[in-house]
């Protein structure tokens, strides 16, 4: 990547972080629609926290990548991708107070602080399918709509996306309650799901990004049908 490049990726981020309070666009190509749930972002990370300290092998809140799998047409036997005693894991950050601009991204003259990064959990289920590696993940934060803001770098490299694309996809993100590609016809697909009370929660489902094989099914509509069933399952 060169320079250039550089300074218009963090510019992406550096603009989403911007926009976290803002409404999301209902613009974007192939679009459905997920239900809301009963799940609240105090759930999601006391589930994180638990998922550092014990290993599992069940993803959490009713989450099937082989039902939802089936669903979406995808072929092929769905297993627990198990490493060490575990297919599922947590994480959970405190948040990032306000901080200094980069160095070469434009801002806003009277926003002289990049926004500071909500408290969050990420909690991420692995599963084996053929000779691919998918990964179902979830991400709450305690502000609303801040997750897909959050995400951006792991869905830039999980989904292999040019700069260009990223930014076409953060313009147009999905709003609550909706499924979309990232990029027409790609490979990663992201989910916006209620949460009961304040904060905001998105699915990503994609082959994991050292996946050793490619997986032709997991793209395009396929894909996003698969993480709209997925949205659909969690309660």
């Amino acid at each position: 990547m060169t320079a250039a490049q550089r300074r218009r990726l963090t510019a992406v981020f550096a603009a989403a972080g911007i926009s976290l309070g803002a409404a999301a666009c209902s613009s974007a190509p192939s679009i459905g629609t997920t239900t809301g749930t009963g799940l609240s972002y105090d759930r999601v990370r006391s589930t994180a926290l638990d998922l550092v300290k014990n290993k599992s092998t069940d993803c959490p809140f009713g989450l099937d990548f082989a039902k939802a799998a089936a669903a979406a047409g995808i072929g092929g036997t769905v297993a627990p991708a198990v490493t060490d005693g575990h297919s599922v894991t947590g994480n959970a950050g405190d948040g990032v107070p306000a901080a200094p601009w980069p160095s070469g991204v434009t801002h806003p003259p009277t926003m002289t602080e990049m926004p500071a990064t909500p408290p969050s959990a990420d909690i991420t289920c692995s599963y084996r399918l053929g000779g691919s590696t998918v990964e179902v993940d979830l991400l709450a934060t305690s502000r609303n709509d801040a997750a897909v803001s959050l995400a951006l770098p792991m869905i830039q490299r999980n989904g292999r996306l040019s700069v260009d694309q990223l930014t076409r996809f953060a313009q147009n993100r999905p709003a609550v309650g909706r499924t979309t590609l990232a990029s027409d016809g790609g490979t990663v697909a992201v989910a916006r799901i209620a949460l009961k009370g304040e904060g905001d929660l998105m699915l990503l489902l994609s082959e994991a990004p050292d996946s050793q094989v490619v997986n032709g099914e997991l793209a395009g509509e396929p894909l996003r049908r698969a993480a709209e069933a997925l949205a659909g399952q969690v309660h």
